[in-house]
């Protein structure tokens, strides 16, 4: 009976020893199956991006040497159209400090548009001298801006023209001591394009124009990619074309903005916003800290917040005090804007 009894006990346990062998083979064929699932959707996601990845790379390459004039019509087209708002900005600001930025952004278009035209003609070194110092024209604008303010704003004009001479002076270099076949810039010039181009950004990135100045920026980096460390350009007429595609739009964008106001503290806080769109952050800055110097020397209920003018402790301000504000907003804004702007 002892040998017997033994003998079930082994027969059982073998039994259970043959089941756990059995589970464990389908554990393992579980997770084999899961692990081969999971690497078949990784596969298929990768060939999914893949071929995304190959279908981007080939749409710059083969249309444009076979659609060249077209793309190159297309920029062209839409440089004028940059010139052709630029040139109505001057004509609506021209009783303002604006009127030179708007000026230079007209030249800046103007160049753009001969560019698409000559560039298709030019190669070698002659074409990226020549694209770089076009597309170099675009910070002069913003730079611009940052001196529109009475009497300097005038001589300003020649710290511009005095920058674009010198950012371009190492392509008059490269064209008249050739050394390659296209213009290699030095490290302290590609710091100082980024420098440039994050200076309009952060001016008006705080503003109502952010999404303008973001396209402004992303034009500008297009336009001068193979000078900031991005790669050689596979397809310059793509990028052209979608760098003035950029800057057109962040001016479509700017022109169609009109303003709002329901009563007279809120008309100088869209006063305000107006310049601070227009000028940006920086002299945005000094006029909110002048504003608020004199509302507390003169015990205003009011004080000058980057959103607006906005009353304290539930105070409203009377007649004679917003006449004071009226007056004391038009006198700092005189150097910058006309009376009746």
């Amino acid at each position: 009976m002892r040998r017997r009894s033994l003998h079930f006990l082994a027969l059982d346990s073998g039994r259970s020893t043959i089941d756990s062998n059995k589970h464990g083979l389908r554990l393992d064929a579980l997770q084999t199956q899961r692990f081969s699932f999971v690497l078949r959707k990784v596969y298929e996601a990768v060939k999914i991006r893949s071929s995304a990845y190959l279908l981007v790379s080939w749409l710059p390459n083969v249309p444009v040497a076979a659609i060249a004039p077209t793309v190159n019509f297309l920029a062209c087209f839409f440089a004028a159209l940059l010139a052709a708002q630029a040139v109505r900005g001057f004509l609506r600001l021209r009783a303002t400090t604006l009127a030179a930025p708007c000026l230079w952004a007209a030249l800046s278009a103007s160049c753009l548009a001969l560019s698409a035209i000559i560039e298709p003609k030019l190669e070698g070194i002659g074409l990226s001298a020549f694209h770089f110092a076009i597309a170099a024209t675009t910070v002069c604008p913003l730079v611009a801006v940052l001196g529109a303010k009475r009497p300097q704003d005038r001589g300003w004009q020649w710290v511009v023209l005095t920058l674009w001479i010198v950012l371009v002076w190492p392509a008059a270099q490269a064209v008249m001591l050739p050394a390659g076949i296209r213009l290699e810039l030095f490290v302290a010039w590609k710091l100082f394009l980024w420098g440039l181009i994050a200076l309009g950004l952060i001016n008006f990135l705080p503003t109502r124009n952010w999404r303008a100045a973001i396209l402004v920026a992303a034009g500008q980096i297009v336009l001068l990619r193979e000078h900031l460390w991005l790669g050689e350009s596979l397809s310059p007429a793509w990028d052209q074309l979608v760098g003035v595609g950029c800057l057109l739009s962040a001016t479509t964008l700017v022109s169609c903005r009109r303003p709002e106001a329901t009563d007279r503290l809120s008309s100088f806080s869209e006063q305000w916003k107006s310049f601070r769109d227009r000028y940006g952050t920086f002299w945005a800055l000094r006029i909110l800290g002048r504003v608020n110097q004199t509302a507390e020397l003169r015990d205003w209920p009011l004080r000058l917040h980057w959103s607006g003018f906005e009353t304290q402790k539930n105070q409203q301000p009377t007649e004679t005090q917003l006449a004071e504000l009226g007056q004391a907003l038009a006198t700092l804004l005189r150097r910058f804007v006309a009376q009746d702007d």
